[in-house]
């Protein structure tokens, strides 16, 4: 899937989309938002970051993982 972000301005109520050469698909959804509602600030989810980078690395590989899972929920 290639996806995309692009800031246009509205001339006349209207935007203009060109896809790039390598987009290949015959239909899109298209999500139109003010640009002003997107933070260009995200400093607010440096605490979260924080967390995920000091949490560390599971030393259990990812099928121990998934089976501890299903033991305890399936």
């Amino acid at each position: 899937m290639t996806a995309f972000r692009n800031f246009q301005r509205v001339h006349n109520r209207k935007i203009e989309v060109q896809l790039p050469p390598e987009f290949e698909d015959q239909e899109v959804e298209i999500i139109v938002l003010p640009r002003d509602t997107l933070p260009d600030d995200l400093s607010y989810l440096e605490e979260e970051i924080q967390k995920g980078m000091d949490s560390g690395l599971s030393p259990r590989s990812h099928e121990e993982i998934m089976e501890s899972l299903k033991k305890r929920y399936a």
